[in-house]
């Protein structure tokens, strides 16, 4: 059986090696290089000039000036005369507490101060009764003095008895006990007197305090601004120290936005001598602001310093807390280049052209820019690019070095 399949398989196995052979001898057909195909973009020729980059910061509106109004009485709340978001002039009312309890204290701290002004009064009226009795009772005392010494005589003469002149010796030494209490009331006068004038030092203290307190149930606004919040309404009671409501002074508002680390080593020179302006148009209106000064204390969890821009103008609509994205216009930077922002290429590559063909470059970035005719374009520097360069200001997802390109226009 073997050799019945020999020839069929012999045939098979030389046709393949004939059809192997043919396939590995053919010529080869030559081969051409494909151009490849051009990208057509658009460029900008490399200007370098002294520009005003502007940078943008983020940050929300706070006053400087804000009053925190609390109770500094006890009393309920009569009537409370503005409500949040309402402007408001110096000396107008805003709230109005109970004055019953702050007038009785006022009435009694009156009684009590007329109460010692009248101990005062009996006090220079008793010291001038004791400086015209002073010299009776002196009298008294040698009248009585003589009265012992003719009792003596008597009984050492034995006209008289031994209770006479010991009932003699008593009355002197009662005039002597009552002339002795006039001189100590006279000598102890200025430490009365020093004692209630003391008294109604403190008492006017007092008074003083009640007129204050009964003052203090009108409370009115101690400048001109605007009610941020109130916390209490008609009715209510109200201890010392209770919050009651909350102002700022609209003219006062400040900007604080934070600063990168990079713009702060251009900003602290300039501010040394004068202020930089920045702009922010919200809600469809422009408002000026202007740096004034840095923030004394460090944020740790920024790497930069907050910013403190003064509003220039009227507020208007503006109000504590809110969200502004301002334009700070930075220092003349000397050659600094104007670009599209689709020029950039991630953080710091712009790519030129040379031959037709990309050529990445390093560039920092230092700023916005709006050019005469209102465009925002970005603002850079490097120290690769020369004037008259050629970069491209089409984004290309592809751009790489070396990539072809085509200039439109040329």
């Amino acid at each position: 059986m073997i050799k019945r399949l020999l020839p069929p398989l012999l045939v098979v196995a030389l046709a393949i090696v004939i059809f192997s052979t043919l396939i590995s001898t053919r010529p080869q057909a030559p081969t051409q290089d494909r151009p490849s195909q051009a990208v057509l973009v658009d460029t900008q020729r490399i200007d370098f000039a002294d520009l005003s980059p502007t940078l943008t910061l983020y940050g929300r509106l706070e006053a400087p000036q804000m009053a925190n109004l609390r109770a500094a009485v006890t009393a309920d709340v009569l009537e409370v005369h503005v409500f949040d978001g309402q402007q408001v002039k110096q000396g107008d009312v805003l709230i109005e507490l109970d004055p019953q309890e702050a007038q009785l204290a006022l009435d009694q701290a009156a009684a009590e101060l007329a109460l010692i002004d009248a101990q005062i009064a009996a006090e220079q009226s008793q010291l001038k009764r004791n400086e015209a009795l002073l010299s009776t009772q002196q009298q008294l005392v040698d009248l009585a003095k003589a009265a012992v010494n003719r009792a003596e005589k008597l009984q050492q003469s034995q006209l008289s008895s031994q209770a006479l002149l010991d009932e003699s010796i008593s009355l002197q030494q009662q005039q002597n006990l009552t002339l002795k209490q006039r001189q100590f009331d006279i000598q102890d006068h200025p430490i009365r007197i020093a004692e209630l004038n003391a008294r109604r030092q403190q008492a006017q203290a007092q008074l003083n305090r009640a007129e204050l307190d009964l003052s203090r149930t009108v409370i009115t606004a101690p400048f001109d601004g605007r009610i941020s919040s109130r916390q209490i309404a008609k009715g209510d009671r109200v201890q010392i120290g209770d919050a009651l409501m909350t102002l700022y002074d609209m003219q006062q508002l400040e900007l604080r936005a934070s600063i990168s680390q990079r713009y702060l080593v251009d900003i602290y020179p300039v501010l040394e001598k004068q202020s930089l302006n920045a702009t922010a148009q919200i809600a469809g209106q422009q408002y000026q602001f202007e740096l004034q000064r840095l923030a004394g204390e460090v944020n740790a969890n920024v790497a930069g310093r907050d910013g403190l821009f003064r509003l220039k103008g009227e507020p208007g609509p503006l109000a504590v807390g809110e969200f502004v994205s301002v334009q700070l216009t930075l220092p003349q930077r000397g050659n600094s280049i104007a670009i599209p922002y689709s020029a950039l290429y991630g953080l710091d590559r712009v790519y030129r052209v040379r031959d037709n063909r990309l050529e990445a470059v390093q560039v920092s970035k230092i700023g916005d820019y709006s050019d005469q005719d209102g465009k925002s374009r970005l603002l850079i520097q490097s120290q690769d690019l020369q004037q008259g360069d050629i970069i491209i200001t089409t984004q290309l997802p592809n751009a790489i070095n070396g990539l072809a390109v085509s200039v439109k226009g040329e």
